[in-house]
């Protein structure tokens, strides 16, 4: 059953479904995990889909001029203080089939440091689930109502309209 107050893992099967449909998914690397993390993240509902908005790790990217970004209509930088645990990629979410997704269980991660780590971004995004609500919509209303000359960041995030009907289709 699926729960909004925790994280997920998608297939690697469903994921490589869609990347055979839309090359800004974010993809598994099952070959690179570190730890046992796979693609973890935090469920939204959005148009009748259960869509499953990514976290990134920290990276050069992500600060500018020694300072973290704020956050936008595509990314949410999860942070305290000045420490940055990791984002949520808002350009990147996908709509998938509950028979795709699994809990991921913080407490049965064996690693002590990353187990604080996931902690600290679930506090974070427990506290901040109405502003991550919020951009998951609005990202996702701008997407599928802007021309791409009138919404520029659209170049860079996923095709909803096109994945809900790869998740329809998988789901059949």
């Amino acid at each position: 059953m699926v729960k909004d107050d925790m994280f997920y893992t998608v297939s690697d099967e469903y994921i490589s479904y869609l990347l055979k449909i839309e090359s800004h998914v974010m993809q598994n690397k099952p070959e690179e995990r570190t730890y046992h993390r796979k693609y973890v993240g935090i469920l939204t509902e959005i148009n009748g889909f259960k869509y499953f908005v990514p976290m990134s790790s920290p990276k050069d990217k992500d600060y500018q001029s020694g300072k973290i970004k704020k956050n936008n209509l595509t990314t949410i930088y999860m942070k305290s203080k000045e420490k940055l645990y990791g984002t949520l990629r808002f350009n990147s979410m996908i709509p998938v089939p509950e028979s795709e997704l699994s809990v991921y269980k913080i407490n049965d991660e064996g690693d002590f440091s990353y187990k604080m780590l996931m902690l600290a971004e679930y506090s974070f995004c427990k506290d901040n689930r109405g502003k991550i609500e919020k951009t998951a919509k609005n990202l996702y209303e701008k997407k599928c109502s802007l021309e791409e000359k009138d919404f520029p960041i659209g170049k860079i995030t996923i095709d909803f309209k096109k994945v809900e009907e790869a998740c329809r289709k998988f789901k059949e």
